[in-house]
């Protein structure tokens, strides 16, 4: 009887999101300065508005995620943990491009939760310890390189894994899309099994700055996530050639 109830309700939520969306993402044209959480999933983020393609327990706004629609400017920070990956391949560059227009020139985007395939193969090959169980088996890749998508059987193509990502895959994403400045590292999350580094994440600006301001500013935004969302002191920053 709880479980129906429950699924009623989570029903009528997603209907109301649903017929409210038009209105929140107009609402949030006409306002600047926005922390926005892209994909958000059932994680709702403080501070932020709160952003999914569906009506996940956690959004605020419901939106179109391949290209989404801000007014040009009026993005403070723009965050992501586990998203990026699951945008199909040829909507990857305007997403990105849809959000370079959106930050302020003083914006920042950093995304997190995305699979490092380098590392991901490199664990498989050494049969070097699990995220999920004692050894690095396909299961383990599985994970990384298809998302495990039997988990969301309603949704199955939306938690599917569209892409794979290392330093340069990325990092040439980055630059192509017309970002100023970009940092990549690697790490573990708090959650898994043994602390393997085989997510990456990216913190980049929309004007240029050194590498060495945005290795401390990436450092001070991650640091309240610690032990949560990363494990911070297996973090490594990662470079091209």
């Amino acid at each position: 009887m709880k479980r129906t109830i429950r699924q009623v309700l989570h029903a009528l939520r997603a209907w109301w999101q649903y017929l409210a969306a038009p209105c929140r993402r107009a609402a949030l044209r006409s306002r600047t300065g926005l922390r926005v959480h892209l994909g958000c999933g059932g994680d709702k983020l403080p501070g932020f508005v709160n952003i999914d393609y569906r009506p996940a327990s956690a959004a605020d706004v419901v939106m179109d995620l391949n290209r989404p629609r801000f007014a040009r400017g009026s993005v403070a920070f723009a965050f992501s943990n586990a998203f990026f990956e699951h945008l199909y391949r040829d909507s990857r560059m305007p997403h990105l491009q849809a959000m370079r227009e959106a930050i302020e020139p003083t914006g920042v985007i950093c995304y997190i939760g995305i699979p490092y395939f380098r590392n991901i193969a490199r664990q498989y090959v050494d049969r070097g310890p699990g995220t999920a169980g004692p050894l690095f088996d396909l299961f383990n890749v599985y994970r990384y390189t298809h998302g495990n998508p039997e988990q969301a059987p309603t949704w199955w193509i939306g938690q599917l894994h569209k892409s794979l990502f290392d330093e340069e895959e990325l990092s040439s994403l980055l630059n192509e899309a017309g970002l100023g400045s970009h940092v990549m590292f690697a790490y573990a999350h708090p959650d898994d099994t043994n602390p393997v580094s085989v997510t990456m994440g990216f913190y980049a600006t929309r004007a240029r700055a050194s590498e060495a301001a945005l290795r401390k500013d990436c450092l001070a935004f991650l640091d309240p996530f610690d032990n949560n969302r990363i494990v911070l002191k297996s973090l490594t920053w990662l470079t091209v050639g």
